[in-house]
């Protein structure tokens, strides 16, 4: 567990009182428990840190104050020693601007919101198809043979439907599921998106026994995972009807680190987010469409777009590419009445009027003649193949 080193009695009394009216905007703006937590843990690093800088109130931060904390924050002179990311520092700043409204100072909130985090996605990380199958495979066996471990596998097997983020599985309750149909959907916490899919059939008949099994103990005829099933660890913070996102994340490395490839080595060393990336990835690369993915991770299409697609070239953009290129190779003029320097296409090129159409508007027949240069109005046989 990280060693704490920010503490709330550390705070002067400015920024005691700013961090309560944040948390308190926080809540009114409608932010969910996930991101009120954020708010409150990243209140609490931000008035830390600028009251090492001697920043001793909010309405003191101007240009130079912002930058000498960026500076600071990202940069192993912090308190963890050792610089935070961009986006670690793009969320602290989300924090101080929520504070910052709440306390409605206009030109330090001006300041902090003028900067723009530069984050870079270089690459996208997740298994590939034998690596994921083969860890599917390690869960049935899971399931089948470590009946102590099978919420592992369920696990495993709710994020190949439709992966979560790992508070929605912790959450994920049974009436989300339709088994008869092979349906799963559920409300995000994160953008209340209802994101599902359809279930592959092998999946139905471990669910359907593991519905049985939970509905012998307390919340598991409501929950997939519920707490009266979870080992005690004696940190649980607040007693919760079901169990924490992290022991999701430790079901889910379970079966990443018990997987076997073929006998030799084991998946990549991934974290559970990348089940997520996994999907998305595989969808694309089988032609899927945005939308599809956006449904089933429950994301916007332009987080997909972003995030995902641009790191391929997918079947659509092939057919596009067979439009413009494919399938109208030039061969020479063998056999035909043209002479021998010119070749044509193997297949005719669209007249005019298609390719007026093609431009978004249409010749009318008066115009035939002067667009073809033919003096009359007849153009069916102009074009073709020769394209001249």
């Amino acid at each position: 567990m990280p060693k704490k080193i920010f503490f709330e009695n550390e705070l002067n009394d400015a920024w005691r009182e700013a961090r309560e009216k944040g948390i308190e905007y926080g809540i009114a703006l409608g932010h969910k428990e996930g991101t009120q937590e954020n708010d409150r843990k990243g209140m609490l690093y931000v008035a830390c840190e600028m009251q090492d800088l001697g920043c001793m109130d909010p309405s003191d931060i101007d240009v130079s104050v912002f930058n000498r904390w960026r500076g600071y924050a990202m940069s192993d002179e912090n308190r963890r020693g050792k610089a935070i990311t961009e986006s670690g520092f793009k969320k602290r700043k989300e924090a101080l601007i929520v504070l910052l409204k709440a306390l409605d100072l206009v030109a330090p909130l001006k300041v902090v919101q003028q900067h723009r985090s530069d984050i870079r996605v270089t690459e996208i990380q997740y298994w590939s198809r034998e690596e994921l199958e083969a860890m599917t495979r390690r869960a049935m066996e899971v399931f089948r043979g470590e009946p102590k471990r099978r919420a592992r596998a369920i696990a495993h097997i709710i994020h190949v439907i439709a992966p979560p983020r790992r508070e929605d599985t912790a959450s994920i309750r049974w009436d989300f599921f339709d088994l008869e149909k092979g349906r799963l959907l559920f409300p995000a916490k994160k953008n209340g998106k209802q994101p599902g899919n359809v279930i592959q059939e092998r999946f139905i008949p471990v669910l359907s026994a593991w519905k049985e099994i939970t509905s012998e103990h307390e919340g598991g005829d409501i929950y997939l995972f519920p707490s009266s099933r979870a080992q005690k660890s004696g940190s649980t913070k607040k007693k919760r009807p079901h169990i924490s996102g992290k022991t999701i994340v430790q079901y889910l490395t379970y079966i990443q680190e018990t997987t076997s490839i073929s006998g030799k080595h084991t998946p990549q060393s991934l974290s559970s987010q990348k089940y997520r990336h996994t999907f998305a990835m595989h969808a694309l690369e089988s032609g899927c469409t945005l939308e599809f993915v956006a449904k089933v991770l429950g994301d916007s299409i332009q987080t997909v777009e972003r995030y995902y697609s641009r790191f391929l070239l997918n079947n659509a953009h092939k057919r596009e590419f067979d439009k413009m290129y494919g399938g109208n190779a030039r061969v020479d003029s063998e056999g035909s009445s043209q002479p021998a320097w010119l070749s044509r296409h193997e297949r005719e090129l669209p007249d005019a009027n298609a390719m007026a159409i093609a431009e978004g508007f249409r010749l009318h027949e008066r115009n035939k003649a002067s667009v073809y240069g033919t003096g009359g109005s007849n153009a069916e046989s102009y074009g073709g193949r020769w394209g001249i």
